[in-house]
């Protein structure tokens, strides 16, 4: 009975890590986000990543605040549903993501005109995170 309270206690302890790490990371993202609108001399592209850079944060605060609260209490990070749901998101995206590289390799010659191959494969990223974060938006809310 006692092992089992000091379990709890650690994987509490651990949420609560995992949940203020979350934080730190979209703060570090959105502030690498602002060091590069602030040099990149364009002021609409960088008007638009100083926004995304709140959205990101303020998006990302509150998911991990979320989750803190959950830790304290005692609420575990990740269940089997969210597993699931995590699973079904990222091998749908994966999926589509696929058709869309295909896409993009047949219509690079006309269509689309990127600079050079590191544009295509940050445009490609980019996709298939937001794709993710629409499948995960998706099957979070639809019953499994």
């Amino acid at each position: 009975m006692a092992i089992k309270k000091i379990s709890k206690e650690r994987e509490s302890k651990g949420n609560k890590i995992k949940a203020v790490l979350i934080a730190l990371l979209a703060v570090i993202l959105a502030g690498s986000l602002l060091v590069y609108a602030f040099s990149s001399g364009n002021l609409g592209y960088s008007m638009v990543l100083i926004i995304f850079a709140a959205i990101l944060v303020v998006f990302f605060e509150f998911f991990a605040l979320r989750r803190y609260n959950d830790a304290e209490k005692g609420m575990p990070f990740e269940d089997e549903r969210s597993r699931r749901v995590m699973e079904k998101a990222a091998a749908k995206s994966f999926y589509v993501s696929l058709y869309v590289l295909l896409a993009i390799g047949l219509f690079s010659e006309g269509a689309i005109q990127f600079r050079d191959v590191s544009q295509a494969t940050g445009a490609v990223i980019g996709f298939m995170a937001i794709l993710f974060f629409a499948f995960w938006a998706y099957y979070n809310r639809k019953e499994i």
